[in-house]
C-alpha cells in the first residue's frame, strides 16, 4: 500500500478539486477550505494507518493492544519497550503454527525467555494408525518468566486442543494439574 505523507500532498488538495467555476466564486472556496481543513486531520490518521500497527513504529499502548489481538497475556507497561515491540512481532509470525507443538514451543520460549520442552502423543496418522488413547501434552518450562503462574496455565490451556489432557511444569514444581483440579478428577 503506498501511503502519501502529508508533506507530499498539495495544500489545496480539497479544494483543488472544485469546479472551474466554483474555484472563482470566493463563497465556494471558503466553504470547501472548512471541510478540507477539518478533514486534513482524518486524512494524516489514515496516511500512518500502515505504522499504527507496526510493532516497530506503533505508539507503546498500541503495542499492547496488539498484544492482546494476538490471544498475548496482558503486556506490563512496565517491561522494556523494545522486548515488548519485539515479542508482538515474533508472536505474530507463530500464529501460523497455533495448535502445534512448534507453535506451543515457540511462544512459551518467547513468553518465558527459557527452555521448553514439550512431549504430546499426537501427529499425523494414516487410517487406524493412531494410538487408542487419549490425547495428552505435558509441557515443562524452565521459568515462568514475567508471567505469572496463573497467566501461564491460561496462555498454554489455550493453546492446548481442548480434547487433550494436559500437564504442566515450572522447572520440577506441578502447575498443573494442581493437586485440588486432581482431587476433583
Amino acid at each position: 500500500m503506498s501511503l502519501v505523507p502529508a508533506a507530499l500532498r498539495r495544500s489545496d488538495w480539497l479544494v483543488g478539486q472544485l469546479p472551474v467555476g466554483m474555484l472563482d466564486d470566493s463563497f465556494f472556496y471558503r466553504f470547501a477550505s472548512i471541510f478540507q481543513e477539518e478533514a486534513a486531520s482524518y486524512v494524516d490518521g489514515i496516511d500512518n494507518l500502515g505504522h499504527v500497527v507496526d510493532p516497530a513504529l506503533a505508539p507503546p499502548g498500541m503495542v499492547r493492544f496488539l498484544a492482546s489481538w494476538l490471544a498475548l497475556p496482558s503486556l506490563d507497561p512496565s517491561l522494556d519497550d523494545l522486548y515488548q515491540r519485539r515479542l508482538v512481532k515474533a508472536a505474530a509470525g507463530l500464529r501460523w503454527w497455533r495448535g502445534t507443538r512448534r507453535g506451543l514451543m515457540g511462544l512459551l520460549e518467547l513468553l518465558t525467555g527459557g527452555a521448553v520442552e514439550v512431549v504430546d502423543n499426537g501427529g499425523i496418522f494414516g487410517q487406524g494408525g493412531a494410538e487408542e488413547c487419549s490425547p495428552w501434552v505435558r509441557v515443562r518450562v524452565e521459568t515462568s518468566g514475567w508471567l505469572s503462574d496463573a497467566d501461564l496455565l491460561e496462555v498454554v490451556r489455550d493453546e492446548v486442543p481442548a480434547n487433550a489432557s494436559l500437564e504442566l511444569f515450572v522447572g520440577e514444581r506441578q502447575l498443573w494439574p494442581s493437586e485440588k483440579a486432581r482431587e476433583g478428577w
